[in-house]
């Protein structure tokens, strides 16, 4: 069994995954399907790590116009360099990154309780880092590893960037000013995660904690 890090799908993100591997393999348009799919990635995660934390957190209306600012930019600019980066690639161009998303993509069985999920290896150190946070935290005693709950999340947020994200860029041909678009792209988005996931977490009362880890400790899942 391979510990993994598994995100749930949404309805819509399970119909643009099928659709982009559809696509590709009769000819049809993967460009586009593929873009819908990145589109759906990114409103999946900004969900995950951005707006469903901040319900969970006492915040002020200053902080929640952070929030809902850092997710409105990130969501815009994703949108926009994923149609530069991607609306010239062929199908052929494609197989790659449909060997990636063939392989993160775990489609709904008994094994995952007949939800299909988006599943990433994780080694086993990051895995027994996990554990140690959510189980602290579930038991009351989040206080007393907050700082290595952070740093697990901040893993785990550099994780998914790099691996659903910007390893499928690596993939395609992307010009010089698109390339650079992209990384501060993703360098201001992975700040602005980072840093509302510590404010968040370091604001967080045992309770808050217990419920937040237990929330987040469900994405840690056994694949065969």
């Amino acid at each position: 069994m391979q510990d993994v890090v598994a995100i749930p799908a949404s309805p819509e993100l399970v119909r643009s995954t099928e659709q982009f591997l559809t696509a590709v393999a009769n000819r049809g348009n993967g460009a586009d399907a593929f873009i819908d799919l990145v589109d759906q990635l990114t409103n999946t995660l900004l969900s995950l790590f951005l707006e469903e934390p901040a319900k969970m957190a006492r915040l002020t209306s200053g902080q929640q116009k952070v929030i809902d600012f850092a997710v409105g930019t990130a969501g815009k600019a994703s949108h926009m360099l994923t149609r530069q980066i991607y609306k010239k690639t062929t199908n052929e161009e494609f197989a790659p990154i449909v060997r990636n998303i063939e392989a993160m993509y775990w489609r709904a069985s008994d094994e995952n309780d007949q939800q299909a999920m988006i599943a990433l290896p994780v080694d086993a150190g990051f895995a027994a880092d996990f554990r140690r946070a959510t189980d602290a935290s579930v038991s009351g005693n989040g206080r007393e590893v907050v700082d290595l709950t952070v740093d697990v999340m901040g893993r785990f947020i550099d994780m998914i960037l790099d691996r659903l994200f910007l390893e499928q860029t690596r993939h395609v041909k992307i010009g010089f000013v698109t390339k650079k678009a992209l990384d501060l792209g993703v360098e201001g988005s992975r700040k602005a995660l980072h840093s509302v996931t510590s404010k968040v977490l370091h604001g967080l009362s045992n309770d808050e904690l217990a419920g937040y880890m237990t929330h987040f400790g469900q994405v840690l899942r056994q694949r065969a």
